[in-house]
């Protein structure tokens, strides 16, 4: 997408958000509108709410668990290492 058809989408999106925006807060059916909408809204930013805490949750358990695969890392120190490409396990005769 070159840069003039970057601007024509720009601009065709602003126009487009400003006359929803217009509508919805000049009008007396945009009024409407938004008062039969605010109940559902206020129960999304209540979902968007839990699945940030929920997303928290598993980054700070991500985290943990990296830190603990760090940790048993370092504690085998300098040891040649089975998953290591270029060490291989000896071989059983």
């Amino acid at each position: 997408m070159d840069d003039r058809s970057r601007i024509v989408l720009s601009a065709f999106l602003g126009a487009l958000a400003g006359g929803v925006a217009g509508y919805l807060f000049l009008t007396d059916d945009g009024r409407r509108v938004r008062e039969r909408l605010a109940p559902g809204m206020d129960d999304l930013v209540q979902e968007v709410r839990k699945l940030r805490g929920a997303l928290d949750s598993a980054r700070l358990a991500s985290r943990e668990g990296w830190a603990a695969i760090e940790d048993l890392r370092r504690g085998f120190g300098d040891r040649p290492r089975a998953w290591d490409a270029e060490v291989r396990p000896p071989r059983p005769y």
